[in-house]
């Protein structure tokens, strides 16, 4: 390992929020969302936005998996990406209020404004005890059988939806390496929750 030392090398790449299609994926914080859309739809009730005011009306970023996925393919063939770090993000923002419409138009939800009472809002515990309630969505519509706690994390979610700062990355120094992939982050939603149906992992 040692006389191959002076040829190895690294890159570095700092992703935001991850989002993707995966079968089994807790800290996937789409999966979650769509898991929890799924769940209100079914029951009839109200798909209410858990996380606070200044998330839901500031800026965030996001990473698809597959811009992530490139940079790192982008940065192993590049020579001058050596010992590099990079941020990797989609290379825009969008505020949660314009991806909750999103998702309303996803899975035929109310669009609901933000509610004050949120805080008082406790949705780790709400979805602690819809287990029984998943697996008949599971039954019902031939879902692989993976269990509630399996795809979701709705306390990564809080987390998520409680910062008090813009989370927002520069994608400057990939841009000047040369890097320039990028996607729509509101479009790519749609994209997503369509694989996650053909995966059989939500209906």
């Amino acid at each position: 390992m040692a006389s191959h030392a002076p040829s190895l090398s690294y890159s570095v790449h700092r992703s935001s929020i991850i989002i993707g299609a995966s079968p089994r994926s807790v800290h996937n914080t789409l999966l979650t969302l769509a898991v929890y859309a799924t769940i209100c739809r079914h029951e009839g009730s109200r798909f209410r936005y858990p996380g606070t005011r200044y998330t839901w009306e500031h800026f965030c970023d996001m990473s698809n998996a597959r811009v992530l996925a490139q940079q790192h393919i982008w940065a192993a063939v590049t020579a001058q990406c050596k010992n590099q770090a990079f941020n990797c993000t989609n290379g825009d923002v969008f505020t949660w209020k314009s991806l909750w419409k999103v998702l309303c138009d996803i899975f035929d939800l109310e669009f609901l404004p933000f509610d004050e009472s949120t805080d008082e809002f406790d949705v780790v515990g709400i979805m602690k005890n819809k287990g029984k309630v998943w697996d008949e969505i599971v039954e019902k519509y031939g879902l692989h059988k993976i269990n509630l706690e399996e795809i979701t994390c709705f306390e990564a979610l809080n987390n998520v939806l409680d910062f008090k700062f813009q989370h927002v990355c520069s994608m400057n120094k990939s841009r000047e390496f040369g890097f320039y992939g990028y996607i729509d982050t509101l479009k790519s939603i749609g994209m997503w929750v369509e694989k996650l149906r053909d995966m059989k992992v939500i209906p």
